[in-house]
Parts: structure tokens; C-alpha cells; sequence
């Protein structure tokens, strides 16, 4: 593989080939096409190259060697640093995936007695935000800020990428059976969603802490009480992570879940699951995942070279994968719309945190799950 500087000197000294529409052209400029298509094969053949990192951080990144990336994203990020390490093959990354807040509390167990490993971490922003209030996160700042929209950074992490909690059913399981259209349904859930539920606990997961807070603040005590005591009449399974019921919801065994991520429903679609994604009529719930350096990072600089891989490199696996990129003019997954069409519910996340403890003994009072 050329570098860059060889690929420029061949394209400035090398031999012109004359096509048609270059021939009849003066010199010049024919040794000008020429120099604009070697260029363009070069960054063709070594796109990382056209793209890295400041060359500083790289090597500072590469001496250190090694990287912990603490993930809640945990069907992405085993891709996201496969493509790192393809990207940065002197630096060796390691991984540890789970539920958000089951990261966040390993996190800070291990900081409380002196032996935290994780040098990034990657979730849902609930735990980014809780992480950065408590001073956990150092400074970040990049220059590749200027390819994204407003509002990306927030306070010391970085959003990177967006997605939406909807609802979603087995079509070949609930196939001449009712569906839910809207979070309300399971207020008077049909006897036939019996033993065909799961969702997951918010004690684990951000999201659904998050669809939880968002149930809360949108319909009041009393009617998300009423949502609630109708899920717990379905019988429904409760896992830790998004996962867990995403596998019994495609094998059919939960043909219905109360909310499915884009970022599941995106692979699952892509891998030729039947189901059916459905925009409740009140709205889905919001989220962004984000990314920060942990301030205790045994191996900031490789860290740090992770968010900036996230914000490039890592923008392109997440469209691979059929999610909603944080970049300006991304095009939508296929298969989901547009995010202009998509109704949101709007609620308060830094409220929400602030009643974390209240809103989770609620919902174990009301759901009887300690």
C-alpha cells in the first residue's frame, strides 16, 4: 500500500495516460486529471490513511499499546472494535458488554476500590450524563465536530450515533392476533398477550429506564401505573438487557415486546426476522448513544483515538449495521423512515436521573419485581 506522500509524488511525476477525453487537451491539464486520479485510487486503496487521526495522538495511542472499551451497546461494539483494531492494528482492545447501568455500577465499584480497567465508555447518554456530573470523564474535544450537527457534544462526551424505542411484534407468531399500536394498549391487554410479552428491567438497562421515565412524565402517575399493571397481566419475561428479549421475541418464543431499539430492530430486519415495527401513536422514546474518556484511563491516548474513531471510521460501521448515523445528511436505515417522520415523545432525561431511585422503587411497587 502506497503513502500518501509516494501517491502524491507518483501522481505529480509519474507518466500521463491519455484516455479520450483527455488527448486533446494541452499538457497541463492532462497531467492534472492524471494527478486527480491517482490521488483518488490511492485514497480508494487506503481509505483509513486518507481519514487518520492526528498522527500525534496515533502514535501516543500505539506506544500505550492497549485499550478497554466498557460498551452498552452490546451488539455493536464487538464490530466497532474489530473495525478499530483493522484500522489501528498496533493497539490490542478489549471489550466488556452489558446492560448500561449494570456497566455504569461495575464501573463504579471498581473505582471505589482502586482497580478500574475501563479506558472509554460507550452507552445510551443517561449514564454518559451520571458519569460526567460525578467528575468520571475527562476533557474531550475533536475536530471532527465539524461534520455533525449541533449539540453532538455534551459537556465532556460525545453523542454518536441516534436511535428510538418503538414497538415491534413477531408477525408470523401474532399473525391474525392483536398487536399493540400504542404504549397505552397494554393498559386493557387482550388475554391472548399471556405468555407472549418481554420487556426489559430498568434497573439494568438505560433504555428502558429511559421508556420507564418517559412513561412517568408523559401520562402521569396514574395511567403509566395503569400501563404497567397491564403489562405485569400479560405474564410477561423481564431480562437485564435489550438482548436477551430481542433473541426470544425473533425465535418466537416472546413474540411481543413492549419496545424494541432502532439498533436491534435495524439487524434483526437485515437478517430476515419477521417482525413488525411499530411508531406508538403518542410517540416513540428518544435516545442517543455517546461516548467519553474515562479520567482514570490506564491508556487515555488510545482512548481518546476511540472517540475519534467513533466519529469517523465508526460512523460508517454504524450505517453498515442499519442505524440512524450521527452524521449531517445521513441517510435513514432502510427499512425505518425518515427521522423527520418519526413522532417523538418529548421528556426530561436530567429530570428523570434526578428521580432514578423514586421512579424504579415505583416501578417495583407497581410491577411486584424486586
Amino acid at each position: 500500500m502506497c503513502t500518501l506522500e509516494t501517491c502524491v509524488k507518483h501522481a505529480m511525476t509519474g507518466p500521463v495516460e491519455e484516455t479520450p477525453m483527455t488527448k486533446h487537451l494541452p499538457a497541463k491539464l492532462r497531467a492534472a486529471f492524471a494527478a486527480v486520479a491517482v490521488l483518488g485510487a490511492c485514497l480508494v486503496a487506503a481509505p483509513d490513511l486518507a481519514r487518520a487521526a492526528d498522527p500525534a495522538l496515533v502514535a501516543a495511542a500505539e506506544k500505550e499499546g492497549e485499550l478497554v472499551v466498557y460498551g452498552g451497546d452490546i451488539s455493536e461494539t464487538p464490530h466497532q472494535i474489530k473495525r478499530f483494531m483493522e484500522v489501528y492494528p498496533k493497539i490490542k482492545a478489549t471489550f466488556v458488554t452489558a446492560g448500561g447501568w449494570q456497566l455504569y455500577n461495575r464501573y463504579m465499584s471498581e473505582h471505589s476500590a482502586g482497580q478500574a480497567v475501563a479506558d472509554a465508555f460507550t452507552n445510551v447518554e443517561d449514564t454518559l450524563l451520571t458519569l460526567d456530573a460525578g467528575g468520571h470523564l475527562a476533557e474531550f474535544k475533536s475536530d471532527a465536530l465539524k461534520n455533525f450537527p449541533t449539540g453532538i457534544q455534551v459537556g465532556n462526551f460525545v453523542r454518536t450515533k441516534l436511535g428510538y424505542a418503538a414497538l415491534v411484534s413477531n408477525t408470523s407468531q401474532m399473525k391474525g392476533l392483536p398487536v399493540p399500536d400504542d404504549w397505552t394498549s397494554f393498559i386493557n391487554a387482550p388475554k391472548v398477550w399471556e405468555d407472549r410479552v418481554a420487556y426489559v428491567d430498568p434497573r439494568g438497562s438505560s433504555v428502558a429506564f429511559m421508556v420507564l421515565a418517559a412513561m412517568y412524565q408523559t401520562f402521569g402517575e396514574e395511567k403509566a401505573k395503569q400501563i404497567y399493571t397491564g403489562l405485569k397481566s400479560t405474564r410477561p419475561e423481564v431480562s437485564m438487557n435489550t438482548p436477551a428479549s430481542v433473541t426470544k421475541l425473533v425465535s418466537g418464543e416472546r413474540p411481543l415486546m413492549m419496545y424494541i431499539l432502532t439498533n436491534h430492530v435495524g439487524d434483526a430486519l437485515r437478517k430476515g426476522a419477521p417482525l413488525e415495527f411499530t411508531i406508538p401513536t403518542s410517540g416513540a422514546v428518544p435516545f442517543y448513544f455517546a461516548a467519553g474518556v474515562l479520567k482514570n484511563a490506564k491508556h487515555p491516548n488510545a482512548a481518546r483515538l476511540y472517540l475519534e474513531y467513533l466519529l469517523d471510521q465508526g460512523q460508517d460501521v454504524i450505517i453498515s449495521r442499519g442505524e440512524y448515523s450521527m452524521r449531517s445528511n445521513a441517510p435513514a436505515p432502510k427499512g425505518l423512515p425518515p427521522l423527520d417522520k418519526v413522532k417523538f415523545i418529548n421528556f426530561d432525561l436530567k429530570k428523570a436521573l434526578a428521580d432514578q431511585k423514586k421512579l424504579i422503587a415505583w416501578w417495583q411497587d407497581v410491577t411486584g419485581i424486586q
